[in-house]
């Protein structure tokens, strides 16, 4: 059998392990007819604005057309005698998941990989069934967050906090916690803290309110930048109180360590990865 014939049958032995599962395209049932004029018409608004949704739902054909081309894609530099039928409780949540996602291509490409770990004898131990139920529970911009760690174990993070002026009457709070910057390059980026909270959960990193890195030009870019002076400057003006810059961190834990291998990194092709003789 050629390689690409191989590598072919094995992702169609994935692709059959997803059944189609009918989905719903009357959202309404007709008992809402009963109901009165009001809700009637509050009912038929919710059924417009989901309507949408049925057309982001996966089918059994763009999950099989997904894995052969995209997941094919990430084993086209694995050698074909290496590649293996995955894990079903990694595959078989995998492609399930993808029914919801798909539509999204940073959350798609993460199972893309993990279906490419767990089919690679030389790297499924990496392939934990939980990185499934994490992906789910992840959005796009979280999953940039994760690749800022490719290259390195830590980022910098800063805290603002109004601290009351000695001799004032009143309470210390926090205006800004965690804020990571716009690395990430996300959609929400005033959104950082509450991704860094989530990936914490998660287990993916380590979340260190007061940790000094070595990286004096990270904490510099978030200090200067507009939107902290903005919030410095407002705390400033305020009589009572002063700001203070407290500089944080967030690192990678163990498992993020395997997810990054199992989920996010790239294989590369033979010719790289092979020592040179």
């Amino acid at each position: 059998m050629s390689e690409s014939g191989n590598v072919k049958s094995t992702i169609d032995a994935v692709t059959g392990l997803v059944k189609e599962i009918p989905v719903y395209q009357d959202l309404l049932q007709p008992s809402v007819r009963e109901v009165g004029k009001g809700l009637h018409t509050v009912a038929k608004t919710v059924n417009i604005a989901l309507s949408p949704l049925g057309a982001l739902v996966w089918g059994y054909d763009q999950i099989s057309k997904f894995v052969t081309i995209k997941v094919a894609e990430k084993l086209s530099h694995t050698p074909v005698e290496n590649i293996i039928p995955p894990k079903l409780n990694v595959a078989g949540p995998a492609l399930d998941a993808l029914r919801y996602i798909g539509h999204d291509e940073a959350l798609s490409d993460l199972y893309a990989s993990l279906l490419a770990t767990a089919m690679d004898k030389e790297t499924a131990e990496s392939s934990h069934p939980a990185f499934v139920e994490i992906i789910r529970q992840m959005t796009a911009d979280e999953a940039k967050i994760m690749k800022l760690f490719l290259d390195r174990n830590a980022c910098p993070t800063i805290t603002i906090r109004a601290e009351v002026k000695e001799g004032n009457a009143g309470f210390d709070h926090t205006i800004l916690i965690n804020f990571l910057g716009d690395d990430a390059q996300c959609e929400l980026p005033d959104m950082s803290p509450y991704y860094l909270d989530n990936l914490r959960r998660l287990g993916l990193l380590e979340v260190l309110p007061v940790y000094g890195l070595h990286d004096s030009d990270g904490y510099s870019r978030l200090e200067d930048g507009e939107e902290t002076q903005k919030i410095i400057l407002s705390i400033s003006e305020e009589s009572e109180y002063k700001p203070r810059v407290i500089r944080g961190g967030v690192k990678i834990s163990p498992l993020g360590s395997l997810f990054l291998d199992a989920c996010i990194k790239l294989k590369k092709p033979l010719s790289e990865s092979s020592p040179t003789v």
